[in-house]
Parts: structure tokens; C-alpha cells; sequence
């Protein structure tokens, strides 16, 4: 196993950095096991660092599966299940399940993070009868504080597994997961722009009636970028398709030059959204649900009641129009509800609204202004994204919080797993080891 001392870590948006005593990096889950039982002192797990969130934050140890070899362990074409290595990244295992003519059945905006990052935050793409890529964990397998092996199964604790299917690393180290697939697809991506209003209006029907339905609010825009993803075995297509990254540039060097000039900058916004052509790509289903993102920036997103998710939407946007930093496009999502405990989907289908901020930009308006609605609605943060909730508001919102708060004590008595991010979240003393 190698490790390294005394490194800085920074994640993906360098909001979050610190220093470890030491990043393990073992080769083999008994290098991990061992370090584990032979050590007493902090750790936490680290996927790709794509969490806005202090969740990896530690003095002690940071463990890293970046090292373990393999990325599909076994498959069972049968069941259209795989067992995957947690480390590995979502594009990763994408690549490599299409070899056996297997797919995720829904991936989020991006697939650079790891499959452990990714599930145990709920990380999710949209779609109104697709859920969370958590809720598709069939089995794991994860290492406890104590070095030993949890396997959760329908054979081994099957109670636990909508504990484990989102956990945050407060159960273990999550090594491996089986995951519920499906034969490799090709889908039509389009991507259109409606007028803010009507795109408002329609959006229900849009989620009706399409496999994957979002779209973007512009701020100071009148309108609004719509995507919708269908499946198709229609030929590979890339027509009209559009630079994110430079339209991104754009934005901003438009924001900074006219955020004085309100009207102007709106007038501008609006002849070019008028004007931008419709998109349309067929290809594999991974390379066209997820995205390629290298524009820094920090973000919340909160997770709403499907009956109110809009109408939060409509004030986030009037809040929005009130603060003329503001340039990156709101996302709008939809995810199918689920069982796990600590789920932001747990019990019915929500909304989800995200709101940007750029790099370099002051994020403390997003807790001032943006939470307080998201939260008055009914909103559940998403775990790897800006939030300011701890234990007592958590309970609320989670009907399993006790459970799992419980369970957490029993896995981990000494806190090992513990860190101050995660301690106010279950509501724990927290004191450096």
C-alpha cells in the first residue's frame, strides 16, 4: 500500500482543502484491511473530490480506492446485474459494462466521480420514473473501522441495504457494489430553447412524456434551455451541437461587462437564445447523459416535493434576477422516489433545483438568500452539495435519521468515521483523536 505524508488535499472546486496525516492508497482490499485494524486514529474515504461539501475533510487518514485493480468484478448477464469496484470512476465503469453490452440505466451531469462518491451522496441524473443511482445497489461490500468485511446481500444482512445504499462513509469503506443494469442503449439527445414561461408551463408534460427531461434557466434571460433524452437506435447523429464551456465564457464575460446595465444585458441574452439553433445527438446512452464540465464553480442543490418543486423554482428564479452576479444557468431535474434511509428521494418522486455560482464568486448569498426558500418547500439538500443543515433539521426530513444514526453508532462506536462535517450531521461530540 503507499501512502503519503502530510499532503494538501483540495477538491474538485478547491472550496474544500486540508491536510491529512496520511492518503492510503491500498492495491488490494487486505492492504485495507489491515491499515484499518492495525490503526486507531481518524479516516475518512475519498472518491474524486467532487463533493462541495466537507465530507472528506479529516486530520487523520484519507483513504483513496484509486489503486484497486478491476473495474466490473463479475456479471450476471441473466439479471443484468454487474458487481463493481467502488473506486472505479462512473466513466470508467461505463466504458467497460458496454463491453458486455451492459449500461447504468441513468447517469447524472457528470460521470468523473467514483461509484462509491457518486451512490453514497445520492448522486442522480433526471427522468421521472428513473431514480438515484443508489436506489439500483442490489449488495455491497465495505470494510468497517475495525478492518472487518460487511457484505450486505439478500443472503447476508439484507436488512441493511437501504441503509448502506446511501451512507456517506459513516458505515465503512465502501469497496465494491452490485448494481441493477441494462443492455446497452442508444439515445436521442435534443436540446431546444423554449421561452422561460411556456417552459414552465410545460414542463409536467415534457417529464410525461420523455425518458430524460431538464432544462436550464439563463439568468437575465427570458428563456430557458431544454434537454430531453429518448431512446432511439436510429444511426450516430451530431447536428448542431453546442460548446457548454464556451457558452459559459460568454456568459460570464457578459455578466461582468453588463451587470450594471440590466436591460442591455437582457436584450443581449435574448437575441441569442432566440437565435440558437436546435441540437440533436444519437449515440451511446453514457456519452450523452453526462457531461464534460471543466468551468469551476460552487453549488446547492435541493431536492423538492414534486407538488411544490416548481413553484420554489419561480421564486429561486425572481431571487436570481436580483442579483446580477449571477451567470451560470439554474438546473432543473426530475428523479423517481426510492427506499433508501438516507435518500433525498426516499418516499416519492422530487424536483431538484440547482443554483451556481462561479469561480472566484462569493457563495455565502446562496445560504443568505437561495436555502431559506429551498427549505421553506419541503427541500432536502443533496449530501455532497452546499448545505447548512445539521442533525435537528435533518430529523425532520428523514423518517429513517434515528435508524440510521443508531446503526452508524453500532458499526463505528469510536467515531473513526467521523470527522466535524459529519459529526454535526448526526448530531455527535466531536474531538480530534
Amino acid at each position: 500500500m503507499t501512502h503519503t505524508a502530510a499532503p494538501v488535499w483540495k477538491n474538485w472546486s478547491q472550496n474544500v482543502s486540508f491536510s491529512p496525516e496520511t492518503i492510503q492508497r491500498p492495491a488490494t482490499l487486505e492492504e485495507l484491511s489491515s491499515f484499518l485494524s492495525g490503526s486507531s486514529g481518524r479516516v475518512r474515504p475519498v472518491g474524486n473530490g467532487h463533493s462541495f461539501t466537507p465530507l472528506a475533510k479529516t486530520s487523520g487518514s484519507l483513504v483513496s480506492l484509486e489503486a484497486l485493480e478491476g473495474d466490473v468484478l463479475s456479471v450476471d448477464q441473466e439479471r443484468h446485474e454487474a458487481t463493481l469496484n467502488a473506486g472505479a470512476s462512473l466513466n470508467q465503469l461505463s466504458k467497460a459494462l458496454d463491453q458486455h453490452n451492459l449500461a447504468f440505466k441513468n447517469l447524472g451531469d457528470i460521470d468523473v466521480q467514483s461509484l462509491a462518491g457518486a451512490t453514497s451522496t445520492a448522486t442522480h441524473g433526471t427522468g421521472a420514473t428513473l431514480p438515484c443511482l443508489s436506489a439500483e445497489i442490489t449488495a455491497v461490500s465495505l470494510l468497517t473501522a475495525a478492518g472487518e468485511l460487511l457484505r450486505v446481500d439478500d443472503q447476508h444482512n439484507p436488512d441493511l441495504l437501504p441503509a448502506v445504499q446511501v451512507a456517506l462513509g459513516a458505515l465503512g469503506v465502501l469497496v465494491d457494489a452490485t448494481v441493477r443494469l441494462r443492455p446497452s442503449y442508444k439515445l436521442r439527445r435534443e436540446t431546444f430553447v423554449r421561452p422561460l414561461a411556456d417552459t414552465l408551463a410545460e414542463a409536467e408534460d415534457r417529464w410525461k412524456s420523455h425518458r430524460n427531461y431538464e432544462f436550464f434557466y439563463l439568468p437575465f434571460c427570458d428563456f430557458a434551455f431544454n434537454i430531453t433524452h429518448d431512446e432511439t437506435t436510429e444511426p450516430d447523429q451530431r447536428d448542431g451541437a453546442s460548446d457548454d464551456e464556451a457558452a459559459l465564457r460568454d456568459l460570464r464575460r457578459l455578466r461582468t461587462g453588463l451587470k450594471r446595465v440590466g436591460p442591455v444585458r437582457r436584450a443581449i441574452l435574448n437575441q441569442v437564445a432566440k437565435r440558437a439553433a436546435t441540437e440533436r445527438v444519437v449515440g451511446k446512452s453514457f456519452a450523452l447523459l453526462a457531461n464534460e464540465r471543466t468551468s469551476i464553480f460552487n453549488e446547492m442543490e435541493y431536492h423538492l416535493p414534486a407538488a411544490t418543486g416548481l413553484e420554489a423554482l419561480a421564486e429561486v428564479i425572481s431571487l436570481v434576477e436580483s442579483n446580477p452576479d449571477v451567470y451560470f444557468p439554474v438546473e432543473c431535474r426530475r428523479t423517481a422516489g426510492d427506499t433508501a434511509w438516507l435518500s433525498p428521494f426516499q418516499g416519492a418522486d422530487r424536483i431538484s433545483v440547482a443554483v451556481h455560482i462561479g469561480e472566484g464568486d462569493n457563495y455565502q448569498w446562496l445560504f443568505d438568500v437561495i436555502e431559506p426558500v429551498l427549505r421553506r418547500h419541503g427541500g432536502r439538500p443533496h449530501w455532497g452539495k452546499l448545505h447548512s443543515l445539521a442533525a435537528m433539521e435533518l430529523r425532520e426530513l428523514y423518517p429513517d435519521f434515528d435508524r440510521f444514526t443508531e446503526l452508524r453508532r453500532e458499526v463505528d462506536p469510536t467515531g473513526r468515521f467521523l470527522n466535524p462535517h459529519t459529526a454535526m450531521l448526526w448530531e455527535e461530540k466531536f474531538r480530534e483523536c
